[in-house]
């Protein structure tokens, strides 16, 4: 009895592995039997989770695609409003400068219609002087660079002093603008300067609705008249330019 049992030990024993693969193919219910013992739950559904993350890595793209056209689209709509702005602002600031230079021009109609209105508590026989009547006078003594940069004079008056007892005349070299800066500080006085160089006794004067606190301060020191709605600052100061 004992003969048969060492004939199958010997048989089972001499069993390779390519013999338990080719069983393994012949035999499929068996080779899922394999797996499940051989393999986890994990090992199992891992398939199934790696299609899961494709899937998840997929929908992520297409999101992320998405919101880059959607960042594409918004960086347009932002860089055509910036233009927008900025040609509305270009707009606005040529407004702004067109009605400054109405606002200007207006004002120097009033300075040159009614001179007594704003000049009037300073001097006696006011009257606006055209260029016509000094040319010859100033082409004389001047360049012509001086001569031309005069022409660009805003208005010019002549008068006699109110309250000085010898009521001597005066020149007055008006700035007008309806904002005085200091640049029309600066011209008031350079041009009365050269007028003064010619002979007449001028009187720098820079006049607006208002001024920039940096005008009023230069004009305070360079001894230039600033009248402002109706008001008149330095104009003592101003007189110490001419020899009255």
């Amino acid at each position: 009895m004992m003969a048969p049992d060492t004939a199958r030990s010997t048989t089972t024993a001499e069993i390779t592995w390519e013999d338990l693969l080719r069983v393994l193919e012949e035999r499929p219910e068996w080779l899922e039997r394999v797996r499940q013992v051989v393999l986890t739950r994990e090992l199992l559904s891992l398939p199934e989770a790696i299609q899961e993350l494709v899937e998840t890595q997929r929908e992520t793209t297409r999101q992320i695609q998405e919101l880059r056209q959607a960042l594409e689209e918004i960086s347009r709509q932002v860089h055509e409003l910036a233009q927008a702005v900025f040609r509305l602002t270009e707009t606005v600031s040529r407004l702004e400068g067109t009605v400054g230079d109405i606002k200007g021009r207006l004002l120097e109609m009033a300075y040159r219609d009614r001179p007594y209105a704003y000049f009037g508590r300073l001097l006696r026989s006011i009257r606006v002087v055209p260029f016509t009547e000094v040319e010859d006078l100033l082409e004389k003594s001047l360049s012509q660079e001086d001569v031309d940069d005069l022409l660009q004079l805003d208005l010019l008056l002549r008068g006699r002093l109110r309250d000085h007892p010898e009521r001597p005349e005066v020149w007055l070299a008006v700035e007008v603008s309806s904002v005085v800066d200091k640049w029309d500080v600066e011209r008031a006085r350079e041009r009365a300067a050269l007028l003064r160089k010619a002979g007449l006794r001028a009187v720098p004067v820079a006049a607006g609705l208002q001024a920039l606190a940096e005008a009023a301060h230069k004009a305070e020191i360079e001894g230039v008249t600033l009248v402002t709605d109706g008001s008149i600052a330095y104009w003592e100061q101003a007189l110490r330019s001419v020899r009255v």
